[in-house]
């Protein structure tokens, strides 16, 4: 990437987009926010790539610019997106945060992904439905044939599940939640 390659910048950019994104949202409290810092970043990495130092650890390097632009966004327009190496160095505290906020995003995603797990088939299906597809109960029951009372029944007592099984991470899933709309 440092050397000009589009193709580079676009790969480190799939492949940390997520976690940088988790990550800023953890630090602003906004969405918006942080998806501007992911992007700001990244336009200033391309657009400073001649003048980029090669650091030892690319990951904890882009989490330390998402913080420094979560930041500046808080206080005005977007500026001085990039962490001198030198600087990032000096941070070792910051750099434990980091890896302390991705294992507890990591830990929330598999707590989540166990939970809907117990979920009977026709749970998951609806769930799927209502939430990740945005269907309303009419348009569930024309898709999969049960009656609007039936979905709204199962639905809900899928979410008492959840909620039971979540119970020790709610606060921070519904957090997270709030933060996505």
């Amino acid at each position: 990437m440092i050397k000009g390659d589009a193709d580079a910048l676009l790969a480190l950019y799939e492949h940390n987009y997520n976690d940088l994104l988790s990550y800023g949202t953890q630090l602003a409290g906004n969405l918006h926010i942080a998806k501007d810092a992911v992007n700001d970043v990244f336009l200033h990495l391309w657009e400073r790539h001649l003048q980029l130092k090669p650091v030892k650890n690319v990951r904890a390097y882009l989490f330390a610019c998402i913080r420094r632009s979560v930041f500046h966004a808080k206080e005005g327009p977007h500026r001085l997106l990039l962490v001198e190496p030198a600087l990032y160095a000096a941070t070792e505290t910051s750099y434990e945060e980091i890896l302390i906020a991705i294992q507890q995003s990591n830990e929330l995603r598999k707590k989540v992904r166990a939970a809907l797990s117990k979920l009977t088939s026709r749970q998951q299906e609806l769930i799927e439905l209502r939430f990740f597809q945005n269907m309303d109960y009419r348009a569930i029951e024309q898709a999969t044939g049960i009656s609007v009372k039936t979905a709204y029944n199962t639905v809900y007592n899928a979410i008492r599940q959840l909620a039971a099984d979540l119970r020790d991470v709610l606060p921070t899933l519904l957090a997270s939640l709030f933060l996505l709309r």
